[in-house]
């Protein structure tokens, strides 16, 4: 439980931030008379209208005197493209969120405004966790999203599982045991050994290759052209190769109902961010509301804390762009600017929502205050999202590298079983990269 003298600490807080926040107003002045005018915001779910109606609205009430906001909501898993042509077809779109999966294509989207076109300079940026600027950027460094909320990875472990079956009762310990991939792989073993294989280290070998998505972000090509090593290819094929060998894998889809039992018995540790962890003073929470709840046991309610994945890695995040033609930029860039730029502002949201916002100054001083998450037996988790948001660094990806991330993970079950050798592997990948995208490379040769 959070202790009652923290939720009066973060209740003075909250309270204060928002008497700051009543008398902020931002736009210019309208007569009464003003004709309404129509903002379309696009978002594949209800989080940010919740928000603007919540935090923006009320307290940016003479810009949004004469707006009415219409919000248009498409499915996640054909929301990029939906978002790209309505653009693509002029339909009136003023602003719309993306993910980290999607920010290549919005950054590369010519019909989306960079964000020094409506207004916002680089020093309103300066304290975005650089991670965050590089994916809403182009390939030419040009940024057209930005982030409200920064989600860096983590994983989550069961301390329980740690002190009867590795000996381990200290965070600095298990970190120090997750910070490789020999070592990791070493923790599966043994995990494996001292539970009669009942142990699993993760619920699928998808959740891991998250850490491969960032660390080979914008290392796939070279000039347009393939040019990841073979040693480079061979080691994540390797790393999945050796997990499968000591049974580290429950098998279970990421966030189906068959995953959630496995954390409550049976899984070691799981890929998780920020947004998987919230929980707060006002009752909402995310992942902590379905442990405890009467459809599960909730028996790894409490039992989890918190480390660093041998490759650090993105999971979601919420970027907002704004269109190259609408009408309506000022409004736009306000709301940018306030979800984005405004530290008093994310910090409410912050202590608020208990949302890890993409703001370094304002999350260092949530990693001060020592703020307890039930998930986690009332430990802060602030304090390791901070450590986990400033150690990523990558290039900027391009839109192929997802596409070409899956087409290397696809080898890795004929070849974790022995079906094919490290060689085939990777010759199939390649093979299979110049099949779908012919203007990358050439065909590869198979004794080459």
């Amino acid at each position: 439980m959070i202790r009652k003298s923290l939720l009066r600490a973060t209740s003075v807080i909250l309270a204060a931030a928002v008497m700051m926040l009543q008398f902020v107003s931002c736009g210019n002045d309208e007569s009464k008379d003003a004709p309404t005018v129509t903002f379309r915001i696009m978002s594949w779910n209800e989080d940010f209208r919740e928000l603007m109606e919540t935090y923006f609205i009320p307290r940016h009430s003479k810009l949004m005197e004469h707006v009415k906001v219409e919000w248009i909501t498409d499915e996640i898993n054909v929301y990029r493209t939906s978002v790209q042509s309505r653009l693509a077809g002029g339909e009136q779109i003023d602003l719309f969120l993306g993910d980290n999966e999607m920010a290549p294509f919005f950054a590369e989207d010519a019909n989306v405004a960079a964000l020094s076109q409506i207004g916002i300079t680089d020093s309103e940026l300066s304290q975005q966790y650089p991670f965050t600027r590089i994916l809403g950027s182009d390939t030419n460094g040009v940024q057209k999203g930005s982030a409200f909320s920064a989600e860096p990875g983590i994983l989550l472990y069961r301390s329980d599982y740690a002190e009867k079956y590795l000996g381990i009762t200290h965070q600095e310990e298990m970190q120090e045991r997750l910070s490789s991939w020999d070592s990791f792989v070493s923790v599966a073993r043994t995990l494996s050994e001292q539970s009669d294989g009942n142990i699993k280290m993760l619920p699928n070998s998808a959740e891991l290759w998250k850490s491969v998505n960032c660390a080979m972000h914008g290392l796939w090509l070279s000039d347009g052209r393939l040019s990841v090593s073979d040693e480079t290819a061979g080691h994540w094929l390797d790393v999945i190769k050796e997990l499968e060998s000591v049974k580290a894998f429950a098998g279970n889809k990421t966030l189906d109902d068959d995953w959630y039992s496995s954390l409550d018995s049976g899984v070691f540790c799981f890929y998780a961010a920020p947004w998987l962890c919230k929980s707060n003073s006002f009752g909402r929470a995310d992942i902590t509301t379905v442990f405890s709840s009467a459809k599960r046991s909730g028996a790894s309610f409490g039992k989890f804390k918190t480390s660093l994945a041998p490759n650090g890695f993105v999971y979601g995040g919420s970027w907002l762009y704004c269109p190259k033609k609408s009408a309506n930029q000022t409004i736009a860039a306000e709301i940018i600017r306030a979800f984005t730029c405004d530290g008093e502002f994310m910090k409410l949201i912050a202590l608020a929502e208990m949302q890890y916002v993409n703001n370094s100054e304002v999350c260092n001083e949530l990693a001060s205050m020592n703020i307890q998450n039930p998930l986690f037996d009332g430990l802060d988790a602030f304090s390791v999202y901070n450590v986990a948001a400033r150690s990523l660094e990558f290039a900027v990806p391009t839109v192929y590298d997802a596409s070409l991330s899956n087409l290397l993970y696809n080898e890795t079950k004929a070849y974790s079983k022995g079906d094919i050798s490290q060689k085939e592997a990777i010759y199939n990948f390649r093979l299979n990269v110049w099949k779908k995208h012919e203007k990358i490379t050439n065909e590869p040769q198979k004794n080459g």
